[in-house]
């Protein structure tokens, strides 16, 4: 059992860590600009380092609202990156 946990563990550290490199920027670049990238990439850094999930709901208004990002893009985005991957990093539910 704690087998399977600490892969789980290790797993999500590595999803984690990829979203902050410089990989993850070049990989959605192309589809996203790179500046929506590392708003995104900001908002996961201060959820960890805060400690605190960063609800989803938080985010999308920030993208849209603040950020002026369009609510598709947005959207396809949380969807291309699965956003339910990032749980607990990331909560709650978006209505899509």
């Amino acid at each position: 059992m704690h087998d399977s946990l600490d892969i789980e563990i290790i797993d999500f550290i590595d999803l984690i860590n990829h979203t902050l490199s410089s990989d993850f920027i070049e990989l959605w670049r192309y589809k996203c600009s790179e500046k929506f990238i590392k708003h995104f990439q900001v908002k996961l850094l201060h959820a960890r380092s805060n400690q605190k999930p960063l609800k989803i709901t938080s985010l999308y208004s920030y993208s849209t609202k603040k950020c002026k990002y369009s609510r598709e893009q947005v959207e396809n985005f949380f969807i291309s990156i699965n956003i339910d991957l990032y749980r607990p990093l990331i909560s709650g539910n978006l209505k899509l």
